[in-house]
């Protein structure tokens, strides 16, 4: 029985060291926009896993006009799996888009591998993007 409490306890003890290990990273920068915002449609910024992207991607923010301050638009994508990620995208898809199609619009993308880690938990990637 002694024994039996002895590793209870034991067992039980905080390891201080494990508690603050990081376990998902953060993604965030700017997207500097340029040129005439859209009347219409929607601009989205999307995180993928592969290039080009298949499936659905591991982040994604739809953008509005009203969130830009200066013509910036800052984004954070919060507790990601750490690993590789593709690509960072921005696109512009008109109201009219239907699946199949290719009348939507590539702004910018940042086709770097962008590996998150416990050595490397936040990273900060800024763009510029141009209608």
């Amino acid at each position: 029985p002694f024994l039996s409490i002895l590793l209870f306890v034991v067992g039980c003890e905080d390891n201080t060291e494990e508690s603050n290990v990081v376990e998902t990273g953060t993604l965030s920068g700017a997207i500097t926009f340029s040129g005439t915002w859209p009347d219409s449609g929607e601009v989205l910024l999307t995180l993928d896993t592969q290039y080009p992207p298949m499936g659905p991607p591991a982040g994604s923010k739809s953008i509005e006009s009203n969130q830009l301050v200066d013509n910036k638009y800052h984004y954070d994508f919060e507790g990601l799996a750490f690993g590789d990620y593709a690509a960072l995208t921005i696109t512009y898809w008109p109201n009219d888009y239907s699946p199949g199609s290719s009348n939507y619009s590539l702004l910018v993308s940042y086709i770097n591998t962008i590996s998150l880690s416990v050595e490397s938990p936040e990273l900060t990637i800024d763009l510029n993007a141009d209608f």
